[in-house]
């Protein structure tokens, strides 16, 4: 949370932030040159670097830094956040057309709620680096035993042929042996088959080596799902920005060739929105942890999400209501293949 906090405040533009050093009562307004920049500074900040006057020297002052960087954002979460949740598409239109100091930017926004996303899925999951360890020893006492059972059909193969090669036997007796030896070969290249996946599969959950098709991944994940699950877990929040440049494309399609709306507009509303739902998702895992969830609750938030897309889908775009509502659908599926495409991503990464 701290590391997610930090680095959105690192690319939250610093302008139109108001009431940091006016707490400070007296010691907040400065007279004199700046500190950082040498300007002549009249008032609580420097008009030509935007530095407070007033520079903390104590070290309580490290942790208020610290507090104020990850939770604050300069004050201006708060006004983001129910824009946010209540009236987004205004927010993203707001946004775009120029609005933008009293609001945490979207990528910043994005960081914060990516990084806490994931430091809550770690406290509140069961699963972990022992479980993935655990599948790949499991994955390779299964390999052991594969090979245990290729070495036994080799010598079932070689008894049936040493019978077909002993003199004087009959013809019943021939062909009997004859299509024992073929059951027996087919055994052994399916066999032969299983072992080349496993070797595949657990060298691939080994060595972090990234798979070549999404087929493999596919393969991967359903053969060892708790290794998949690891790999899910371990990369999700490191590739989360890519979640961003897949849904583009998809939602340039809902307006293609559209002189109104520029992929800028597109990557706004794209990174509120998952910004959004990393946060909502987050407050579901934390109603799980605490055993307050429901059906009722689950679909409470499955509903308010649906009806969330609506309506920044609408103002975003100021579509009427019959357009919203002829896009939507597709909207609705351009997000679940983005997903799936993420998903199958963060296991090829792995």
């Amino acid at each position: 949370m701290i590391t997610g906090g930090m680095m959105a405040r690192a690319v939250e533009p610093g302008h139109g932030e108001a009431g940091h050093g006016a707490g400070h009562g007296a010691h907040g307004e400065g007279h004199g040159a700046c500190l950082n920049c040498g300007a002549n500074v009249d008032g609580h900040y420097c008009a030509n670097c935007g530095q407070a006057a007033h520079v903390h020297r104590s070290f309580a002052a490290i942790g208020h830094d610290l507090a104020h960087g990850v939770l604050h954002f300069e004050g201006k979460i708060w006004t983001t956040l129910p824009e946010l949740a209540l009236r987004p598409g205004k927010l993203t239109r707001r946004y775009i057309q120029g609005e933008r100091a009293k609001f945490v930017s979207p990528f910043a926004l994005f960081l914060f709620s990516a990084f806490l996303m994931y430091a809550i899925f770690s406290l509140t999951s069961h699963h972990g680096p022992t479980d993935a360890v655990q599948g790949v020893k499991m994955d390779k006492g299964a390999q052991a035993e594969l090979r245990r059972e290729q070495a036994k059909a080799d010598a079932h193969i070689r008894e049936i042929e040493a019978k077909l090669k002993a003199p004087g036997l009959s013809a019943a007796r021939k062909e009997a042996l004859t299509e024992n030896l073929t059951d027996a070969q087919a055994e052994r290249k399916g066999l032969t088959l299983a072992g080349d996946l496993t070797d595949s599969l657990v060298g691939e959950g080994v060595n972090g080596g990234i798979a070549k098709t999404v087929g493999k991944a596919v393969s991967a994940a359903a053969e060892n799902p708790e290794f998949a699950y690891y790999k899910l877990k371990a990369n999700a929040y490191k590739f989360s920005w890519s979640l961003i440049l897949i849904s583009l494309p998809f939602l340039w399609l809902l307006f293609p060739f559209s002189r109104r709306f520029k992929m800028y507009d597109h990557a706004i509303y794209v990174t509120y929105s998952i910004a959004f739902m990393s946060l909502l998702f987050s407050l579901s895992m934390l109603l799980t942890a605490v055993h307050v969830t429901s059906g009722l609750v689950t679909l409470v938030l499955l509903l308010f999400a649906a009806w969330h897309m609506y309506r920044q889908f609408k103002d975003a775009y100021a579509l009427s209501r019959t357009g919203t509502l002829v896009r939507l659908p597709l909207l609705y599926g351009f997000a679940c293949v983005s997903l799936s495409l993420f998903f199958t991503f963060l296991v090829m990464m792995g």
